[in-house]
């Protein structure tokens, strides 16, 4: 009975063996996938799209992403949007042209550099103006919105001899108020001993349904004039962060430690380098700005999607909402308030340590 046994365990050892020494293909056939990368923004008067092609191959393919013809079509493609408003009627068309940029050459650069192909589109005019309004109801300045908040926007990719047509659509993030610090006010205050952090908060996008992306960051702005009469504009980023909806709330917020700006000041802002630093004969502060960028729904999933993992389940499911193809077509919108320093927070500034700040007001 053992050699019985025996027997059949060799016999489906060398079975296993031999079926593994089976050649087999590793790659199918190449096919066409077009690959797609365009978000809007209703502040920008030109709106871009990406567009390439998926590629394999026997081999590396590391190697096959550095060939231009490996990722790039042949031939210019058919790329327009058409605007459909909230009624379901057709607004516009905005036909998209390539144009040619570069990147800059890197030889650890997994895709090639050097000319890139970019498809680049602008309405025909703005849909409107928004007016900058401040304290006492002087107004500062405008800017111009080139696309409606409220419409639907569909793509269109069309194939020269029309054998294949890749389409998408998405919504825009609608505008969305910083509630604190106060509209009203034209100045933000840091104090060295705060008892409370700073609160930072604004309002969610009318539009969101709990599954846009918040991205916050504060950003110092000044200027260096040197020896030799040289005016440097500086900034030093003072923090950032992401703020994701809550529910059963409509306000998003954020808190910021005061002493950190003034930390921050003292650390980052004179030159490591002495002489470099020997040269700077004054430094003037500028304004606080307090920036806000949202992504919406389909863009903040793609990114949740396609971001690093930080557990050992390194497999992810695919995500596009391309139809034909693959990638994103969606939306981003960035809100920005500009608060002057605070005169308080100025002394403070200058007295934690004015011969290493050289701050001049």
């Amino acid at each position: 009975m053992d050699k019985i046994k025996s027997g059949v365990l060799i016999f489906i050892t060398a079975f296993v063996i031999g079926s593994c020494e089976t050649d087999f293909p590793i790659i199918t056939e190449w096919k066409d996938i077009t690959v797609v990368y365009g978000l809007l923004d209703q502040k920008d008067s030109v709106q871009y799209i990406k567009i390439n092609k998926a590629f394999l191959g026997e081999g590396n393919a590391l190697t096959f992403a550095q060939e231009y013809d490996s990722v790039n079509y042949p031939f210019p493609l058919n790329v327009w949007i058409e605007e459909i408003n909230e009624n379901g009627q057709w607004v516009q068309t905005i036909n998209f042209d390539t144009i040619t940029t570069y990147k800059p050459e890197d030889i650890n650069a997994v895709f090639p550099t050097g000319a890139q192909l970019v498809y680049k589109g602008s309405p025909a005019t703005y849909y409107e103006i928004h007016y900058i309004v401040e304290p006492p109801n002087d107004t500062i300045g405008f800017e111009k919105i080139w696309l409606n908040e409220k419409s639907t926007y569909k793509l269109f990719i069309q194939y020269p001899d029309s054998s294949k047509l890749i389409t998408s659509e998405t919504y825009l993030v609608q505008d969305f108020d910083i509630t604190k610090p106060f509209p009203g006010s034209t100045t933000i205050k840091f104090v060295t001993a705060p008892a409370l952090p700073y609160e930072i908060s604004w309002a969610m996008a009318p539009n969101d349904v709990f599954n846009f992306k918040y991205e916050i960051e504060l950003v110092f702005h000044y200027e260096e004039l040197t020896f030799d009469n040289q005016l440097i504009q500086r900034t030093l980023n003072l923090a950032s962060g992401v703020v994701y909806p809550q529910s059963g709330s409509d306000e998003l917020y954020y808190y910021f430690w005061d002493n950190n700006f003034f930390s921050s000041c003292e650390d980052q802002i004179p030159y490591a380098d002495p002489t470099l630093e020997s040269n700077i004969k004054e430094r003037h502060s500028g304004n606080v700005d307090i920036i806000v960028s949202s992504a919406a729904g389909e863009f903040n999933l793609f990114m949740q999607v396609y971001e690093p993992s930080t557990s050992i389940v390194q497999e992810k499911p695919p995500y596009t909402n391309i139809v034909n193809g693959i990638g994103i077509f969606s939306a981003r919108y960035k809100k920005t308030e500009s608060k002057d320093l605070n005169a308080e927070t100025l002394n403070d500034l200058k007295a934690i340590n004015n011969n290493i700040l050289k701050f001049e007001f």
